[in-house]
């Protein structure tokens, strides 16, 4: 798994792109660094593509992630970015998992919303 992490700095979002074989390590690294790149810059909104990316992760999971991804937001008093997930929708699993994820994450109070096309991921973080 690889990444890229790079700020617009006129509309205060962090844009991370991922790509290769998923990697727990890798994400969780990832995770860290965007969490660090957001409260550096003060950015706003989070738009994370993963179209590139390749997984495929039991229900349970992706479950655990939305959990993780709530502590590692408190633990940094993070909780108000938005993030945009833009993912390829290459199978009906892969939509209900994404569909998943965002049910569980938005349970859990985290503003995460799931597109398959960039440009309207990129409208909805600049609404309000």
């Amino acid at each position: 798994m690889h990444y890229d992490i790079q700020l617009d700095e006129e509309n205060k979002v962090v844009t991370v792109t991922a790509g290769g074989a998923w990697s727990s390590a890798t994400d969780n690294a990832m995770i860290r660094e965007l969490m660090t790149a957001v409260e550096a810059k003060g950015a706003q909104n989070v738009l994370l593509d993963i179209r590139e990316l390749e997984f495929d992760l039991p229900m349970i999971q992706i479950f655990e992630r939305a959990r993780e991804m709530r502590e590692e937001r408190l633990k940094r008093n993070r909780v108000s970015s938005k993030v945009a997930l833009v993912y390829s929708a290459a199978n009906p699993k892969l939509d209900a998992d994404m569909q998943f994820f965002e049910t569980a994450s938005r349970n859990r109070g985290l503003p995460y919303q799931v597109f398959t096309d960039v440009n309207e991921a990129r409208e909805w973080l600049k609404q309000p």
